[in-house]
């Protein structure tokens, strides 16, 4: 074992979980760090810090780590706030704002000269009508530290505007953080693509291209599927690296993996929004099995002294590879789900993470906090893939994917 090197995950969840697991693999000593917002993975670490724990400042003081990496988007401040105190490779914690709070984000951006959707921060719902209503319907409201397409709504008219951003002023979002404030923005017209890379030395390597597809359901955005694609796939607009890399600077990424949500409009790629951490769920671990070289180690290295990524990194798709995001029209109790012993055994079926259970309630699915389950698809041949997609949504429209009461 490899235990001259320590790493700290904090908050070990979503993508988190897979980093960690890799740096266990590679032989490191890994300990959780886990943030407020944050329940335990879990994962047999080699040991565990807790923020509320009354004895965690004296605790983390005695430790001693190589690497400290933002697991999810509720770790992000305190794995920048935890490098800097360590004298460790990280973000600058003075301007996490800028990676966290998309107002300050998007005056980051702003200032740097790069293109930006009209947008607003409110602190009331007078405040949110007026804008919106001087800028024109529809538009997208969120929080203004969302994640996940938590809280996120397209309102159509003011009568959907009121309901939503007062949801939104009056409750907290899946952190338990107050969302006292609103980001409203104009409606992008486009087609959506994450990117996700690694900054190391400077540089911005992006491993991986997905293109989402999404149903407007009563405003609601709701995931259908998302497909990956190598950074120079010809099928891709090329504006959309120059434009993320210089995103990146703008908001102070120094090191570490970088989540960029864009919007490709007719006049070019517009930034939804950005996070400095990989992509969330079971997204990391999926492009780190269809790409070359591996996207987690990349995230790990980069915050590594001996760490030499860089410009010239070629990235390869060796799959054809997606995540399939089920979609409930309804809500009640999950009885059974006789269907999903067909979707494993589909030709593409790598694996599935449900976030129901049976026997428990399932909600009708308006964002990606109320998605049943995800399924990841591989295959070398992309009809194949395709196939199965459609089978799996056949599956979903009938009775015979589940039982809900």
């Amino acid at each position: 074992m490899n235990t001259n090197i320590t790493v700290a995950i904090v908050d070990p969840t979503s993508a988190g979980y897979f980093i960690a697991q890799r740096a266990l693999e590679r032989g490191f000593l890994c300990a959780a760090i886990f943030s407020a917002s944050a329940e335990s993975s879990g994962m047999d670490v080699s040991w565990s810090r807790a923020c509320t724990d009354k004895d965690f400042d004296a605790l983390i003081a005695r430790d001693a780590y190589d690497a400290i990496i933002p697991g999810a988007e509720s770790g992000v401040c305190l794995a920048e706030e935890l490098a800097a105190r360590f004298g460790l490779a990280g973000n600058d914690p003075e301007t996490s704002a800028w990676r966290r709070n998309k107002t300050a984000m998007a005056q980051a951006v702003r200032e740097a000269g790069i293109a930006l959707c009209r947008q607003a921060r409110c602190g009331c719902l007078a405040d949110c009508i007026a804008w919106a209503e001087a800028t024109g319907y529809p538009v997208v409201v969120k929080p203004e530290a969302s994640s996940g397409s938590d809280l996120v709504r397209v309102c159509e008219a003011r009568d959907a505007l009121a309901r939503h951003a007062s949801t939104i002023l009056d409750g907290v979002d899946k952190y338990g953080k107050n969302t006292c404030g609103v980001l409203v923005q104009e409606f992008m017209v486009g087609d959506e693509y994450t990117v996700d890379g690694v900054v190391s030395n400077q540089v911005l390597t992006v491993f991986a291209i997905g293109k989402y597809r999404k149903i407007n359901r009563d405003g609601a955005m709701v995931y259908d599927r998302i497909d990956f694609f190598a950074p120079d796939d010809p099928a891709l607009d090329a504006r959309m690296r120059s434009y993320c890399e210089a995103v990146a600077r703008a908001v102070g990424v120094r090191v570490g993996p970088v989540h960029i949500e864009v919007m490709l409009t007719a006049s070019g790629p517009l930034l939804v929004e950005i996070a400095a951490r990989a992509h969330g769920g079971m997204g990391a671990s999926v492009i780190d099995a269809n790409f070359s070289p591996s996207f987690i180690d990349a995230i790990i290295d980069s915050y590594l002294p001996e760490s030499c990524i860089g410009e010239t990194l070629r990235i390869i798709r060796r799959k054809t590879a997606c995540i399939a995001f089920l979609i409930s029209d309804r809500a009640g109790t999950l009885v059974a789900t006789p269907g999903a012993e067909a979707i494993r055994s589909l030709a593409s079926f790598v694996r599935e993470k449900w976030f129901v259970a049976p026997g428990n309630r399932i909600s009708r699915t308006v964002d990606l906090v109320t998605c049943p389950a995800l399924f990841e698809l591989s295959h070398d041949d992309p009809e194949a893939l395709e196939a199965d997609i459609r089978r799996i949504r056949e599956l979903e429209r009938s009775a015979a994917l589940w039982e809900i009461a």
